[in-house]
């Protein structure tokens, strides 16, 4: 299996080396939206004398950084792609392959996450140093913020793979991954942090999948919840990475079954 990963790495960086600034591009669209609602943030704080909630105009802007990040390492777009595979006839050949088509997934993940994370990481200290932005990350919030990114990239992979399998009965799941995606940006503190969300939307995001995916990681990044508090949610997260992996163990199995071509 090591050597099968080198070589789909391999043949995968190659194919991305032909795409660079396509690459670039797709992570400057995914960073402009929470720059864009931290400098909506920005201004709201500092009309309101600059603090709404535990949260002042250099506390966002650490939020919303580490929040871009996070976006970047944990983004998985497999619904999308798997569709249009399945409509296109591009799909039925991989199920002849003896590898899992999961895997190529796997990696065209990794190597997007490796070639845009420099670049990435140089507008985000830029923006850091205009808001000034003040992190309370300790060590341990480190430490913790790193098991805690591959759980929401994990969840964030899984979740988009149970709903890219619908397309097994329904050939198009566009609409359906469109509805959660948003969502996802309802309730996966891309419009305001968790904590400042209403008392049932903060509810509502950590009683489903969403607020694991992007706000956890971030807060537990940015150092805005205890360690103790990290902890219960990683919890969280691991719950659901175990529910929608079983599930996908499940829609798999029977939507693989029935399969037969575009259309079934």
């Amino acid at each position: 299996m090591i050597r099968i990963y080198r070589a789909l790495l391999v043949a995968q960086i190659q194919a991305a080396s032909q795409y660079r600034v396509q690459s670039i591009l797709w992570m400057l669209f995914a960073v402009i939206r929470p720059v864009i609602f931290l400098a909506a943030w920005v201004a709201v704080a500092r009309s309101q004398g600059g603090q709404i909630g535990a949260y002042d105009v250099r506390d966002f802007a650490a939020y919303y950084i580490c929040l871009s990040l996070v976006i970047n390492l944990v983004t998985s777009w497999n619904a999308y792609e798997f569709e249009f595979e399945v409509r296109m006839g591009r799909f039925s050949p991989k199920l002849l392959r003896p590898l899992h088509p999961i895997h190529y997934s796997v990696v065209e993940n990794v190597v997007w996450k490796l070639t845009t994370i420099i670049p990435l990481g140089i507008i985000l200290v830029f923006l850091a140093l205009t808001f000034d932005a003040r992190f309370r990350t300790t060590p341990a919030h480190i430490l913790l913020f790193v098991p805690s990114v591959v759980l929401a990239a994990a969840l964030s992979f899984l979740s988009s793979w149970v709903l890219a399998t619908l397309a097994f009965w329904t050939t198009r799941v566009h609409a359906i991954t469109t509805l959660w995606d948003r969502a996802g940006f309802i309730f996966a503190g891309q419009i305001a942090p968790l904590a400042l969300l209403p008392g049932p939307l903060q509810a509502i995001s950590l009683a489903l999948p969403f607020g694991y995916v992007l706000g956890v990681p971030a807060e537990i990044l940015r150092g805005g919840v205890s360690v103790s508090t990290a902890l219960v949610l990683m919890g969280g997260q691991v719950f659901w990475v175990v529910v929608f992996y079983v599930a996908l163990q499940r829609v798999w199995s029977v939507g693989v079954r029935q399969y037969s071509a575009v259309g079934a």
